[in-house]
């Protein structure tokens, strides 16, 4: 089985985050500057992935919302805006996104998919609820070619934590022990050290040569991979699947 992560990994998040700026800019009525509103949301997202790689905490959109409007008001700007509106907007804004998938990505899934794999996607949530993530899948089509969405809102943990992978596992297989448990993602504490962590495989994919400049590295033989581009997933799943014939034999 394969587990994919969305955002970094499917679909590029600057946009949605981008729309996520726009929506609370608007919901105070324009009265903070845009670029403040920016740095708010730079810093909430901040604060959020040091909860989830330090805490294991899943931090509600709603609950972040709410330290933006306290943090504004703590800095004497006298606003006021609904959160539960401003939340359905964004995301709304997200659901409705113009915005296109990693094409490698797509080819990826299908790939695995062809080769008899179970794929499912994990995510997080960050400013958004999972049901805007859902909705921007179907309408790609990313939905229908995976087997499960399983998302933080949905389970009440979080990547890094073990037990968000072991639920994808037994939703996807039940009892059985998959021979090849690969999860897939582009952030290294969340995606990579979470699913090692969980004692399974992982590929971190490093579009931006942050962690590696080779097309393809073995951090870990036959457990942990590297890859600038998931056109090497192939060339993963080969190298993984010989490891197991070797253990088998």
């Amino acid at each position: 089985m394969i587990t994919v992560d969305v955002w970094g990994t499917l679909i590029p998040i600057e946009p949605a985050i981008k729309a996520v700026v726009d929506v609370i800019h608007r919901g105070l009525g324009s009265k903070v500057p845009h670029q403040t509103v920016q740095a708010l949301v730079n810093e909430e997202r901040r604060k959020m992935k040091l909860a989830r790689r330090e805490k294991h905490e899943v931090v509600p959109p709603i609950y972040t919302l709410l330290d933006m409007y306290k943090q504004l008001r703590d800095r004497g700007v006298n606003v006021f805006f609904d959160v539960y509106q401003v939340q359905d907007a964004i995301d709304d804004a997200v659901s409705r996104l113009e915005v296109s998938p990693f094409e490698d990505a797509i080819e990826a899934i299908k790939l695995a998919k062809a080769e008899g794999y179970k794929v499912g996607i994990i995510s997080n949530v960050l400013f958004w609820r999972s049901r805007a993530t859902r909705r921007l899948l179907e309408s790609l089509g990313i939905s229908q070619l995976v087997d499960l969405q399983l998302y933080a809102d949905d389970i009440g943990f979080v990547k890094p934590s073990v037990q968000i992978f072991e639920a994808a596992k037994m939703l996807l297989l039940g009892d059985a022990v998959p021979d090849v448990y690969l999860h897939v993602g582009d952030d290294f504490y969340e995606d990579f050290l979470g699913a090692l962590m969980a004692g399974y495989g992982a590929v971190l994919v490093d579009r931006r040569g942050q962690y590696t400049k080779k097309e393809v590295t073995e951090s870990v033989p036959c457990r942990a991979y590297m890859v600038r581009s998931l056109k090497a997933l192939p060339l993963v799943l080969h190298e993984v699947e010989q490891c197991v014939g070797a253990t088998q034999a």
